[in-house]
């Protein structure tokens, strides 16, 4: 998990999107396309001075993609005529942004591969679903969002590749990955994908599928913009991924589900929804042949599939602890008092972590001093209550002034005489473990200790770095609540 602040994730993401430029001659189309007095011939000057993109556009323009023209385009200017002049422009955007994703996922240990099998069938998906709502114009705009909706994953495998290549061996669903993202690197692949669609100058249309795919409208039936109809069109395109794949049956629950929420955010029928795995899972195929993308084959589950993949879904411990701390990190969002968010930090790291003994201590300004509050692993909550270590040096005066995790591995010299200086610490009975600050307004505020069932068994490094994630997150819920408390307390004043 990271510990890097907005502005170092702000930073690492600028150097990697520093990388894959969007060449000028994409601009200039981009620029043409937006000119109400540009000709057919501007456009097609413009693409033919780059003689791969001239390429690109003509064997995607006679693709299965555009069945209805595929094998009769023969030059630039016959396919603006049929296909007009913001698909050109999307495919061109698609086609360049292709070759940068691939720049930019060289090295990183990102399964590429994988990544386009599902981005080339969500934008397929995409397709069949805005085709099934009647929205033509929409068909050639939802399969390029479908398709490249979910960049941001590869700007944050290049970006944090050591922490990404662990998160790639995690088999969770499209929220859960969020979450998950959030708490091992601190930002999550839509904003990622925001951040560089908005760099590269991307139309609008594009950019909100990017950053708003797992967002889609909660109200069933309102009237909602194009933009808007590609949020869901994309969201649903991604949840009907394994259904396509052949990872998931039409058969399960899950495919009903799915079925409901395409009824109640686009009208599609179920009948529709039925036919979409098999109709889609042949258009993939044939597109990726004809544009040459390396895919994985895309099958219909068998039976011996179903127990694979029921064999798959069960979640190994590191599963179970990312999925625990996703957990944690959604109710703490919603958790409404002091008292409940540092009870849920506690036991994230204690059950979630599988720890020893988790103890929070608060730091008692008038007593200079931290006092136990509360935690998990001893046998009562008194025994906590009657805790308390100066401040004013060694351990809890270090964390103070610092305001920094403070990991022991075992005892030092160095850190025996720190001890040493920390009244009341030799009660505890312990060689190795972890101190991290909860703070509030830069201010620490509680100290959160944590030890192993064997109390002098080391904290491991993922274990470390996920205490200190979880007690930054319970540093953001509090300060959350102080605001709004704040915010309250200024409008009973107002009135």
């Amino acid at each position: 998990m990271t510990t890097l602040t907005r502005d170092k994730i702000h930073e690492r993401l600028e150097k990697v999107s520093n990388l894959p430029s969007i060449p000028q001659v994409v601009l200039r189309i981009k620029e043409i396309t937006e000119n109400p007095r540009a000709s057919v011939a501007d456009l097609a000057n413009c693409i033919l001075s780059d003689h791969q993109l001239t390429s690109r556009i003509l064997r995607m323009a006679n693709s299965a993609y555009y069945g209805e023209f595929s094998g009769r385009i023969t030059t630039v200017t016959h396919a603006i005529m049929l296909m007009g002049f913001r698909a050109v422009r999307n495919i061109a955007i698609s086609m360049v942004v292709y070759d940068a994703v691939n720049n930019i996922s060289r090295g990183s240990g990102f399964d590429v591969k994988a990544f386009w099998s599902r981005s080339l069938a969500s934008g397929v998906i995409a397709k069949y679903l805005a085709r099934a709502t009647g929205q033509t114009k929409l068909l050639e705009v939802a399969f390029i969002a479908g398709f490249m909706h979910d960049i941001g994953q590869v700007v944050l495998a290049s970006a944090f590749p050591d922490e990404y290549r662990e998160l790639s061996k995690v088999d969770c669903d499209p929220s859960q990955l969020q979450n998950t993202e959030r708490i091992l690197l601190g930002v999550d692949h839509l904003e990622a994908g925001e951040y560089i669609a908005r760099k590269w100058n991307l139309p609008e249309l594009l950019v909100r599928p990017i950053g708003e795919h797992n967002r889609p409208r909660s109200v069933t039936g309102s009237k909602t913009s194009s933009g808007g109809m590609l949020v869901d069109m994309v969201h649903l395109a991604e949840l009907a991924y394994p259904f396509v794949s052949g990872r998931a049956s039409i058969e399960s629950r899950g495919f009903k589900e799915l079925a409901r929420l395409a009824f109640d955010l686009l009208a599609i029928d179920r009948k529709v929804m039925a036919d979409l795995p098999e109709v889609c899972r042949k258009e993939v195929g044939e597109i990726a042949s004809d544009l040459d993308i390396k895919i994985d084959p895309l099958r219909p589950e068998t039976a011996s599939g179903a127990n694979l993949a029921e064999i798959q879904r069960q979640l190994s411990g590191k599963e179970l602890q990312l999925s625990f701390l996703q957990g944690a990190a959604e109710s703490l969002f919603e958790a409404g008092s002091e008292e409940e968010i540092l009870l849920i930090v506690c036991e994230a790291v204690f059950r979630g972590l599988q720890m020893g003994r988790v103890l929070l201590l608060e730091y008692d300004a008038d007593g200079g001093q931290f006092v136990g509050r509360l935690g998990f692993g001893v046998a009562t909550q008194e025994e906590i209550k009657a805790l308390s270590f100066p401040a004013d040096g060694g351990l809890f005066g270090h964390l103070r002034t610092d305001g920094r995790t403070i990991p022991v591995g075992d005892r030092t010299a160095d850190i025996d005489q720190v001890i040493a200086a920390t009244s009341g610490w030799n009660a505890l009975g312990t060689s190795a473990f972890v101190l991290a600050p909860v703070k509030v307004l830069d201010r620490v505020v509680f100290a959160l200790f944590a030890d192993s069932t064997d109390r002098g068994l080391p904290i491991d490094d993922e274990r470390l770095r996920s205490v200190t994630a979880l007690a930054n997150q319970g540093s953001m819920a509090l300060e959350r609540i102080l605001m709004r408390r704040r915010l309250s307390e200024d409008d009973t004043g107002k009135s």
